[in-house]
């Protein structure tokens, strides 16, 4: 009996456990066992108050209708027992760990570092790029790097840009120099959640050199010195030697030509100074004094040469010139009072450049006054021209024209001067004369007079102008009643009938005068008029006097 009862229990035990984990029968009459239980090892419980759950979830399919799992569809058919074990659904799914870090470092034994960073994480679908550094330890003939990219992704672009075979990018690198770093970037898109690891390799292969230096000394030279100097001056040039080339000039010789024009204290007309060696980037001067012995353009020249470069040459001009200009002034050497007199000015740039800002001016003396200045400034006794340029070798003429009715020699000055301070000055006398004024004068010293009776006749001439008179000559004309008999006086006379003629006076001074007396006897009773004309140089009207004597 306790044996029949043994074998009921047994088989009681083992429908109960079929039940439970056989699973359930589908519409198709299958039976599936569900996914892994909560009692496997590498599962757990957690717990939801006092109830604890599964954090499995169910991996049946979806034609199996479990009763393990309450959540299930399945499990509200009415063919489906609930399990005994409520089951909750979780909260969430845990975040996954990657195997490989995000930033990694590749060190070729070969001299090369390759350095990739990726982004930790990226949103499915979002675009991320993975960053490569590539640095050569030395020197590199070639350099090559390859990354393969994860399954997963979407390769979008590369910079630079690789080689694309598949989901395998290459970067044909070429020879690199030590400390050299060349970044590189490639894109790709996000297709799937989970890990995508790309991985990456690099090929080096190093190398080394053998070299010489091949070098060549190149020499120039400048010169500088006064653009403009004036004769005598002292001309001072210098000379500069540079070596621009990548070794050192040696025997560097400067040679200088002295040119016409400029004189060097020696003497010499060929001048040399040994310079020495010039290495790269080395500069040396020297410094050639002149003296400016000729005026013109001169241009000087110094020759550079060395034992192992080529020669080369470098000149400078200079100017000897001198800033003068002249002024000249003509008038009449003597004029008359009352009347004007013309002078002309003319003004001659004599130098070597032009002169600018040229003023000239006239000043007529005190007793003196400006008829007219063309194209002057009038102030009073002063006439100025202003002129803008006088180029090299030009003249410029002006007129002023000046009166005066005071006698004299007066003398007018006119001077010229320019902004480059060049000055010059010219002057002429002009005698101003007055004309003579003749005063003629007769008297009788017995008046009246019988028939037969003496009287004489005193003259006087006098010069009572400013100036002299020539060739003055008296004639005495005596009427029918008075007869002239004798003549005396300052100059010699002659009696030819009634008419008396004296030697003509050949310079009467002003202030001067002259005598003369005609005796003469009565010879007609009336009354008589003696009559005197004097004429001169100045005169070509004569100056008649008369005087009146009675005769009984």
């Amino acid at each position: 009996m306790k044996r029949h009862m043994g074998v009921m229990a047994s088989l009681l035990i083992m429908m109960a456990t079929t039940v439970l984990w056989v699973g359930c029968s589908n519409s198709r009459g299958c039976y599936d066992q569900c996914g892994p239980t909560c009692e496997d090892s590498s599962y757990g419980y957690q717990q939801q108050g006092n109830v604890p759950y599964c954090t499995v979830q169910p991996s049946c399919p979806s034609d199996c209708e479990p009763c393990c799992d309450p959540c299930d569809p399945c499990c509200d058919k009415p063919n489906c027992q609930v399990c005994p074990t409520p089951c909750v659904e979780p909260l969430c799914t845990p975040a996954k760990q990657c195997r490989h870090p995000s930033t990694n470092e590749l060190k070729c034994r070969d001299g090369l570092i390759v350095r990739a960073v990726n982004p930790k994480t990226c949103m499915l679908g979002d675009q991320y790029p993975i960053e490569f550094e590539i640095r050569a330890c030395e020197d590199l003939c070639e350099a090559v790097v390859t990354t393969q990219l994860p399954e997963g992704v979407t390769y979008m672009k590369s910079c630079p840009e690789a080689k694309v075979e598949g989901n395998m990018l290459t970067w044909d690198i070429g020879p690199m120099k030590c400390g050299q770093c060349i970044p590189a970037q490639v894109w790709v898109k996000c297709d799937c959640e989970g890990e995508l690891c790309a991985c990456f390799c690099a090929k080096a292969t190093p190398v080394r050199f053998c070299s010489l230096l091949c070098a060549k000394p190149r020499l120039v030279c400048s010169k500088c010195g006064p653009a403009e100097v004036c004769p005598g001056e002292t001309v001072t040039y210098r000379v500069t030697v540079t070596n621009r080339g990548s070794c050192t000039a040696e025997g560097v010789v400067l040679t200088d030509n002295v040119p016409d024009g400029l004189q060097h204290s020696s003497g010499q007309k060929t001048l040399c100074y040994n310079m020495g060696n010039l290495a790269p980037c080395e500069s040396k001067c020297v410094d050639i004094c002149f003296c400016a012995a000729k005026r013109g353009n001169v241009c000087n020249t110094a020759t550079i040469t060395a034992c192992n470069a080529d020669s080369t040459s470098c000149q400078a001009c200079t100017c000897i010139c001198c800033c003068d200009v002249q002024i000249a002034k003509t008038g009449p050497k003597e004029q008359s009072l009352g009347k004007n007199a013309d002078y002309q000015i003319t003004v001659t740039n004599t130098g070597d450049k032009p002169l600018t800002n040229v003023v000239v001016t006239d000043c007529a003396p005190s007793a003196t006054s400006i008829v007219s200045a063309n194209g002057a400034t009038i102030r009073g006794n002063q006439a100025v021209w202003k002129l803008k340029e006088v180029k090299q070798g030009e003249k410029v003429t002006f007129t002023i024209t000046l009166t005066t009715c005071t006698p004299g020699c007066f003398t007018n000055r006119a001077t010229v001067n320019s902004c480059e301070g060049c000055t010059a000055c010219a002057e002429t006398t002009t005698r101003w004369k007055g004309r003579p004024a003749l005063h003629v004068r007769i008297c009788d010293t017995e008046d009246p007079i019988c028939i037969g009776d003496p009287t004489s006749y005193c003259i006087t001439v006098m010069n009572q102008g400013p100036e002299p008179d020539n060739n003055v000559k008296v004639v005495v004309r005596f009427p029918k009643e008075i007869q002239p008999v004798a003549v005396t006086g300052d100059v010699q006379g002659t009696i030819s009938g009634n008419t008396v003629t004296f030697t003509p006076c050949g310079t009467l001074w002003p202030r001067q005068c002259f005598n003369l007396r005609v005796d003469a006897k009565g010879r007609e009773s009336g009354d008589g008029r003696v009559m005197v004309e004097v004429t001169s140089d100045s005169i070509s009207t004569p100056i008649v006097q008369q005087e009146s004597t009675h005769v009984y």
